[in-house]
């Protein structure tokens, strides 16, 4: 026998600010109107028992007390919609004091790996390393792309890092994105950075050296702190499987 299996109820999405204000404004005249209603049937209510007309008395009477009931259903409907416009204001200042947060997080990661990147390039010296990191903070900072990318949570944060240090020529080490990467293997990797096998500085790390699609390669050493090795295009995302002068033509 085949159980039963529960299906959860989907939730109603909520309103959009401008259908919500607008649902409370017709709700306001709506018990402007049955107020109206209310006070002209005590009125006539109250004319009634002065002329002593027992029947138009009772109608009237009768005719006020459902204005009332209408009264009283309009002010608890709109404290109710008081209630949850409140709440929905607290979840949105609550959710946008996440999002800052975890953008500030971001923020924070890219500019350790871009740091410890220009740190780790032996061609400059601490005066340089400490332009290149300030300069790097003004962009984290006020480069509204920038921004906008480390506003979206699902944005590769290596692609960040990766613009920074091209535009810096600076080898990007991404190993530092991870917050639990202590640079174990960090001098091991300048070394392989810095050195060739015959001790000689090697070629840049990035491809083209110049034109209009300068350094949109990057080569990444192996290391066992990062999954990414080989060359990385930044502007695609992709890990070519060989050199990318070897590819063929459109980049496949």
């Amino acid at each position: 026998m085949n159980k039963a299996h529960s299906v959860p109820t989907p939730q109603p999405a909520a309103p959009a600010p401008a259908d919500a204000e607008q649902a409370a404004c017709l709700l306001d005249r709506l018990a402007g109107m049955a107020m109206e209603q209310a006070e002209a049937m005590h009125q006539a209510t109250m004319a009634a028992v002065r002329a002593d007309d027992a029947t138009k008395a009772k109608e009237y009477g009768l005719a006020f007390e459902r204005a009332g009931r209408g009264v009283s259903r309009m002010l608890a409907l709109k404290l109710h919609f008081a209630r949850k416009r409140q709440e929905m204001a607290e979840k949105a200042a609550l959710h946008a004091r996440g999002s800052a947060a975890a953008k500030e997080v971001r923020r924070n990661r890219v500019a350790r790996a871009v740091s410890c990147s220009v740190a780790a390039d032996r061609d400059l010296d601490a005066e340089s390393c400490e332009a290149q990191i300030a300069a790097m903070w003004r962009r984290l900072v006020d480069d509204p792309e920038i921004d906008a990318d480390l506003d979206a949570a699902g944005h590769s944060l290596e692609e960040i890092v990766f613009h920074l240090c091209r535009d810096m020529r600076i080898r990007p080490d991404v190993a530092w994105l991870n917050p639990d990467y202590s640079g174990a293997d960090w001098f091991g990797r300048r070394k392989r950075a810095n050195e060739g096998e015959d001790g000689e500085k090697p070629p840049a790390s990035w491809w083209p050296e110049d034109g209009p699609d300068a350094a949109r390669y990057w080569h990444l050493d192996e290391s066992d702190k990062i999954p990414v090795q080989g060359w990385y295009d930044i502007e695609t995302g992709e890990k070519p499987d060989c050199a990318p002068w070897l590819l063929k033509p459109g980049g496949g």
